[in-house]
């Protein structure tokens, strides 16, 4: 389209041929009205015929021109046709092959659900079992607890009835297991010693406010506490044939050995201050009781935590395995 409104729009240009035969043509009737001579007229019809055959002319041009667009729309549409219906026959293959997948993918899904379904149960199971055995385990531990602790109750009356000194602690055969963990009468024998340590307490402040209080002693620096390092001990001497040795030597053998194992249990501070109370005839210790009901389903509590050795379960490796 030419620049500007005023050149020559398109419906304009498009009426000014039409609008030219048709003026051509009703002019040339209207002179034919006014003239009577032969010769103008005949020019005039030729005139009109002439401008009848140009405006023929251009409508036919303009007819195929349009003819000729419409067949061009005419294949554009089609071609358009084909391309919208190759489009969507892509679309729908995709759309198959995207079912097939989404159809594959769901059946794995599933299986790997129900594979993390049974590890689930597995790990369930193995959590059960843990617990049922560490319950069993820590039942077993204190039925042994206390059942040492009775029996070491017994001769802990008996002696405390004969005599108001202090009492020795009971010989034991065995005070830790062949892993090196403390057994039960390791135990007791802390409890001992604990109980001792706790009288004494209230003993000091039981004491009235009157009393000379003794002088105090500069506190000598503590080293870091190191566990003592057991040593074999071992009876050395001759044979003796008519066992006229002073059996002495073996009891003294014999109550380091068990001082040891109780230093190894409770500490070496609290074995002197143990040692010291026996020397200067302190009160006499306290005897054991025996284990109630209550005190029995108390001692079955079991608190698992996460310092417990507890094995963990690679989910990845299983599933690999698996699969």
């Amino acid at each position: 389209m030419p620049r500007g409104r005023h050149r020559n729009p398109e419906p304009l240009h498009r009426l000014l041929t039409p609008t030219t035969v048709a003026g051509v043509s009703v002019a040339g009737a209207a002179a034919a009205w006014l003239l009577a001579e032969p010769l103008p007229l005949r020019i005039l019809v030729a005139l009109t015929a002439a401008a009848g055959v140009a405006g023929a002319f251009v409508m036919r041009s303009w007819d195929r021109a349009a003819g000729r667009r419409v067949a061009e729309l005419a294949r554009e549409r089609v071609k358009d046709e084909w391309k919208t219906e190759e489009r969507i026959a892509e679309l729908e293959s995709d759309l198959e092959e995207a079912r097939v997948m989404r159809a594959r993918l769901d059946t794995k899904l599933r299986a790997k659900r129900v594979e993390l379904a049974a590890l689930r149960g597995e790990h369930a199971a193995l959590l059960r079992r843990y617990a049922t055995a560490e319950t069993e385990r820590a039942s077993a531990l204190e039925r042994r607890r206390l059942l040492a602790i009775e029996a070491s109750a017994a001769p802990s009356g008996a002696g405390s009835g004969s005599g108001s000194g202090p009492r020795a602690l009971a010989p034991v055969t065995e005070e830790r297991t062949s892993a090196g963990a403390p057994t039960a009468v390791g135990y007791a024998r802390a409890n001992v010693a604990m109980s001792a340590l706790v009288r004494k307490a209230e003993v000091t402040h039981s004491r009235p406010a009157a009393a000379a209080v003794p002088a105090r002693r500069p506190a000598a620096t503590m080293a870091p506490y190191s566990p003592p390092r057991r040593t074999a001990s071992r009876v050395e001497g001759g044979f003796d044939f008519f066992g006229t040795k002073n059996a002495e030597q073996a009891r003294a053998v014999i109550e380091a050995v068990q001082n040891e194992d109780l230093a190894d249990v409770v500490g070496a501070e609290v074995l002197a201050v143990h040692k010291a109370e026996s020397a200067q005839g302190g009160p006499a210790e306290p005897e054991f009781k025996r284990a109630t009901p209550e005190q029995r389903a108390v001692g079955q509590v079991i608190d698992l935590t996460a310092h417990d050795e507890t094995e963990p379960i690679d989910v990845v490796r299983l599933r690999t395995a698996i699969s």
